[in-house]
């Protein structure tokens, strides 16, 4: 089973603390994760926030570690 990091999001630090990000998603990719929130319960936002953990812990990187 696949970790899930809804529990490191608080909606509030989520919406009120860090910056807002835009990026633009396909309609098809967009819409794949708006069933896979509503399958697991939650926000857009909290959904995609917890792929990217997955995947980011996945690999072993460090939190701190530099975007080219």
């Amino acid at each position: 089973m696949v970790a899930r990091y809804y529990h490191l999001i608080k909606e509030s630090r989520v919406s009120n603390q860090i910056p807002p990000t835009s990026i633009r998603l396909p309609e098809d990719l967009k819409r794949w994760l708006g069933h896979r929130a509503v399958d697991n319960g939650v926000s857009l936002t909290k959904e995609v926030i917890s792929i990217l953990y997955t995947e980011m812990r996945k690999g072993g990187e460090s939190d701190e570690r530099k975007v080219a």
